[in-house]
Formats: C-alpha cells, structure tokens, sequence
C-alpha cells in the first residue's frame, strides 16, 4: 500500500472528523471545512518567507563573507539551523534570489533537493556533486558561493549513511577559496554532530530567530485581512494602540505557543479559526489559539516521529530502511499517525504536522530521546 493511498485515507479521516465536530451540536461556532482548510494552507505557503528571517539570514550572510574575504582564517561557511517543520531551503533560496547581492558572485545549487528512490544512493548524491566540475574562480577575484539549502535531505541515519556529510565537511575545510552556505535542520544538526562531531569544525551555525506576536500579525495580514479577521473589536476599524488591541495578545499568544516559529503559528491560527454555525459560511471568526492533545504513543510511533524530526520529510521507504524495518510492518503505525493528524503525506513524503511539534518535543524529551531544542 503505498502514500497516495495513505493520502487519501488522512483526506477521509480529516473530512468525517470535520462532519462529526460540526453534528455534536449546539456551538455557535463549528469547524473549517476539509477543503477551506487545504484552500487556506495553500494560500499560507504563497505568503512566502517572512521578512525578518530574510533580513537575518541576508544580514548574516553578508557579514560572514566580508569577514572570510578579509581575513583568511575567518570561517568560509555560514550554516543556518531551523526547526524540522520550519524548511530553511526556501529562507536560503529567497535570500540568494534578492535583486542586490550583498555581493557578486556566482551561485551554484547543489543538486541535492530531494533523496534519490535508493536510499543506498544518498550519500553518493552528494558525493558525486561535490567532486563534480564546480564554478571555477572568477578572473575578477569575486567570491564563489556555494549553497547546499537542506542538508538534512543529504544523509540517513543507518551504517554509512551519513558519509556524504563527511566528505562535505573535508571538501569545505579544503576549498577555502569557496564560500559555502548551508541550510539544515536543528534535529539532525545534533544527529550529525553525535556521529560525526561536525560542530567542532564549523562551530558557529546560526539558528533562526523566533518571531513575535506583531511579527506574526504583519506575516500573516494579507491572508487575515482577505478572511476579515484583521478588525478590532470596536467600531470595525484596525486599532491604533496596541495596548488596547485585543488581536496583539491573540498574537502573542499564537508566538508563544508557537516558539516563535513561522509555520507552527500558521497551523495553530489555522486550526483556530471557526464558521458561524447559523451563517451562509462567510462569517468566520477566531477563537484563543491552543496546542493540539498527543494521543498515548507506542515506543515504534515515537521512533517514527523522531525519525521524521531528524530527517524534516522522508520517503515511507527511507523511513523503514533507516529504521531497519520493512515497510509493511510500519504501514500500520502510520496508518494510524496519519488519522490522529500528526503526520502529513505530500507529494510521496511524510512529515510531522506542524501544529504537533511543541508537544512532540516535550513527549519525545520525557522518553529519552534527544531533540533539536535543548
């Protein structure tokens, strides 16, 4: 059985949830529809990166090569960390993609977006690219940067799976005429520095700031204000006073709950917004944004999860090879991830939802495992 099957069974599970929640009766008040809520997720993914993550790398990125260019024992990396269900790839790609550089040079992307099918092919993916033709140096003296966004794409953890980070780490510390940008996820930073000790090498990654409550505000307005959420409670007009703004405590809320991070906050106000009950479906409202309740998890859903964190998405049979299990003998537990909402499947690959990830720090550190966070 494979994911576009799993797919649909989550695009049931959410839809009969959603009809169930609406039949329990008398609240004013009943949830997002299956399809507006898919509708809105897609429209949170067109926002794009937040501006104050683009400014921090940008600014970071900036300072990191006018220090390498000056002095020649100055690090020739800046690596980013974010959390697992925060992509930094899109951060670091929309950085490079600003109209002024801060400075010219010629950008080669790794080809290292997605594992091949393979999973004994990943670490020759990066292998093969890394001592493929690169950019020569330019007659002109400017700098070469090289950017490899999700490094957490580029291993698994199993014996040798980690080998192409490796040789990474040589081909960096060697090629210092080369500036090197890399994106990973703070989860399998840790991973790669208990196997690998790669922190000693490169011990100044740079994790992403958390965003404020106003920060969210202004992130999320063009989709708030399409939904007419962005009213305050009196007379209908935005207010001026933030003291006296009830949103800006609903927002910082949503930061708080959300650690700061972009995208959690995007789910907790999504799951957070409400139908009137009694209207055509046009009224929609905003009720106090909470985490969701973790079912009672098995020791083999929590290797699941923590697998997930490690990897940011996976392949169901990257997951089993790493793992060191067939595929049929998780499709069970993930049957059952996928109804309890805590994993998603998209586009052939599963990842942990959002929303899930605060309580899922805290369960998996209660048991044991390491995590991105401490």
């Amino acid at each position: 059985m494979g994911l576009p099957l799993l797919e649909a069974l989550q695009t049931g599970l959410d839809s009969w949830f959603a009809r169930s929640t609406s039949e329990l009766a008398d609240d004013p008040l009943r949830p997002l529809p299956g399809e507006r809520s898919v509708a809105l997720q897609k429209q949170i993914a067109a926002l794009g990166v937040p501006l104050p993550l683009r400014a921090f790398v940008g600014e970071a990125l900036r300072e990191a090569v006018e220090a390498w260019r000056s002095d020649p024992e100055a690090p020739n990396v800046l690596i980013v960390l974010s959390r697992p269900v925060e992509p930094v790839s899109a951060l670091i790609e929309a950085v490079l993609a600003e109209r002024d550089p801060p400075f010219s040079a010629r950008q080669a992307l790794l080809p290292c977006h997605r594992r091949p099918v393979d999973p004994d092919a990943v670490p020759r993916m990066l292998i093969a690219a890394l001592d493929g033709s690169q950019p020569p140096a330019l007659d002109t003296g400017e700098p070469v940067l090289l950017s490899l966004p999700n490094l957490d794409q580029c291993f698994l953890r199993c014996i040798g799976g980690w080998s192409g980070i490796e040789r990474l780490r040589q081909v960096i510390l060697e090629r210092r005429d080369r500036f090197w940008l890399l994106g990973c996820n703070r989860w399998a930073w840790r991973f790669l520095d208990h196997v690998s000790q790669i922190s000693s090498y490169f011990p100044d990654a740079r994790s992403l700031p958390a965003l404020d409550g106003p920060q969210l505000r202004q992130w999320l307005t063009p989709l708030a204000s399409g939904l007419g959420l962005q009213q305050s409670a009196s007379g209908g007009h935005p207010s001026t006073d933030a003291d006296q703004d009830p949103e800006v405590d609903q927002w910082s809320q949503l930061a708080a709950l959300a650690g700061g991070g972009p995208r959690i906050a995007a789910a907790l106000w999504l799951e957070s917004l409400r139908l009137e009950s009694n209207s055509d479906g046009a009224e929609m409202r905003q009720v106090r944004p909470a985490l969701p309740d973790l079912p009672s998890l098995t020791d083999v859903d929590r290797y699941i999860l923590h697998s997930l964190l490690i990897h940011g998405t996976m392949r169901l049979e990257h997951l089993a090879f790493g793992l060191g299990l067939p595929s049929h003998r998780l499709q069970p537990r993930i049957h059952w991830l996928l109804g309890e909402g805590l994993i998603e499947a998209k586009a052939g690959e599963l990842s942990v939802q959002p929303s899930h990830y605060p309580g899922l720090v805290k369960a998996l550190d209660d048991n044991n495992f390491f995590t991105g966070e401490a």
